[in-house]
């Protein structure tokens, strides 16, 4: 959010990628894939070893890396007001594209079998800005983006970087390209800090131009991925939107609706670009469905009407309804969360959530995210906290590389919920998916004690169960999963204890609920 199962053969992933985008009539709960992100470190910016790390992610059980191709980061003269004199946007041989440092992030995935999922990134080089002279944007109270820019961003210049993109990276004959399980465009296209103006203020009413000019992003890129790299052309995510700063107003007013799911009318339909609003062929829609500063848990309430913490996700089912029903998407697509995490203390002192809740945390989110069958993918952002407080410090490990109880509580999730007196369910999940296995469940008095074996479920062919236990005091007991692995180490879960049932929260708000006002 700030700019900061693994599957034995490569052709499975891609058949899988496919079963996801395009619709289904059977559940994928039991399917999510896992996407990670660490650019920082992936891309080998930080004291840690980017080798090392990438090996970890697939040790971990990851399925997908996703990482940020910054416009701005590959691009030559990015702050001069004038594009280069002779430099092809469109061509990724053009002299002066710095592929390098994706280049070398590729090879890192390819090694260690993992796939990506490519998000084309702000910022943007000052000459590819409608106005470069207002280039850079100043984000106040940001200073890592002090010197960056979000202004206007040119939409035909940005179909022509896309172009770019999937020449290199897409898939056919050429060697740095195949590995793209996913695209997506634009980061938090509803934040400020990556895509400004927002609003404009107009005698026929406020005109969201940044989701105007999102939609238009979007629709070129598609259109660049669709030319180029067309096997993939419908596997471009839409939305990548925060949880906050009406991420609904967004998504609808990209949609060639209004805030209220309804098409806009009078001369707002023209303002918004909305004459004739054609159908958007997305893949899904992506979010990063964080709670307010990166803490909380799945039980956290909102007072927004306009948020989309997890907690809250079956908004996005109404976002979604609505617009395949209006014909502004297809029907039947996903919802991918793309980067997701919560913040622990130690290092952020201001969020509350000690290391083992912070563990607890994770594995509540993604059972979660694994009852809703539209959710397809789920997502860990970070693998090491970073030193910034100005940045989410969501990692697995500390900034100096000490685990984290999350991090065996991500390899081996597992949550107890009490169902009643004397019954449980028990979920879990052990990654990587190591095929129809069975692990061993082991409970202890609530005091302590030793760990005894009461079950052991079979894993189906992702990794993960679903059972009930009855049993006299189940829901004081403690709860642990291990899987014994011939010559490897053992895999064993936090201890979980019985919680009430996670599920999404009312669709009604709260009382004293409120439409926020965007920037």
């Amino acid at each position: 959010m700030r700019a900061r199962i693994r599957f034995p053969h490569i052709a499975a992933l891609i058949v899988l990628f496919v079963a996801l985008v395009v619709p289904s009539s059977a559940s994928a709960s039991s399917r999510q894939l896992t996407i990670f992100q660490d650019d920082g470190v992936f891309l080998g910016h930080t004291s840690h070893d980017p080798n090392k790390a990438m090996a970890e992610a697939r040790a971990l059980g990851v399925d997908v890396v996703r990482v940020f191709l910054s416009w701005y980061e590959v691009s030559p003269g990015r702050t001069s007001r004038t594009r280069p004199g002779g430099f092809d946007v469109g061509n990724p041989n053009s002299p002066g594209y710095k592929w390098d440092l994706y280049d070398a992030f590729f090879q890192r995935a390819r090694a260690n079998g993992l796939k990506v999922l490519l998000t084309l990134s702000p910022a943007i080089p000052y000459w590819a800005s409608e106005e470069p002279a207002r280039c850079p944007h100043r984000i106040g109270g940001y200073r890592r983006l002090a010197m960056s820019c979000m202004w206007k961003p040119d939409v035909k210049l940005f179909g022509q970087f896309t172009e770019a993109v999937a020449r290199r990276y897409g898939r056919g004959p050429r060697p740095h390209g195949g590995q793209v399980a996913l695209y997506s465009i634009w980061n938090e296209p509803n934040l400020e800090h990556y895509l400004y103006p927002q609003l404009k203020r107009t005698r026929d009413g406020v005109v969201d131009v940044a989701a105007r000019r999102y939609r238009e992003l979007w629709q070129a890129g598609r259109r660049a991925i669709a030319q180029h790299d067309g096997s993939m052309r419908n596997t471009v995510l839409f939305g990548e939107t925060a949880a906050i700063s009406s991420p609904l107003d967004t998504l609808y007013a990209a949609l060639c609706l209004d805030q209220n799911g309804r098409p806009f009318r009078g001369r707002l339909r023209a303002l918004q670009g909305c004459s004739r609003p054609s159908r958007l062929p997305i893949g899904g829609i992506a979010v990063h469905p964080y709670n307010d500063d990166g803490g909380g848990s799945v039980f956290s309430r909102s007072s927004s009407l306009d948020s989309l913490p997890l907690a809250y996700l079956r908004r996005l089912h109404t976002v979604m309804d609505r617009a395949a029903r209006l014909g502004r998407i297809p029907r039947g697509r996903g919802i991918y969360v793309t980067e997701f995490g919560f913040q622990s203390s130690p290092p952020d002192r201001r969020v509350k959530i000690g290391l083992r809740r912070h563990a607890a945390s994770l594995n509540e989110a993604e059972r979660l995210f694994f009852a809703d069958p539209r959710v397809k993918t789920t997502a860990q952002y970070e693998l090491f906290d970073v030193p910034s407080r100005e940045q989410f410090n969501t990692g697995l490990r500390l900034r100096g590389g000490k685990k984290k109880p999350a991090w065996e509580a991500f390899r081996v999730p597992l949550v107890v919920t009490k169902l009643s007196r004397g019954l449980v369910e028990v979920w879990g999940m052990v990654r990587p998916a190591t095929g129809r296995v069975r692990p061993s469940l082991g409970v202890a008095g609530s005091g302590g004690g030793r760990f005894t074996t009461v079950e052991r479920p079979l894993l189906n062919s992702a990794g993960y169960f679903r059972i009930r236990l009855r049993r006299p005091g189940a829901e004081r007991l403690r709860y642990r999963l291990e899987l014994k692995r011939p010559g490897h180490e053992t895999l064993r879960s936090r201890v979980a204890r019985a919680g009430k049932p996670i599920r999404y929260l009312d669709r009604l708000a709260p009382p004293n609920a409120r439409r926020p006002r965007r920037p």
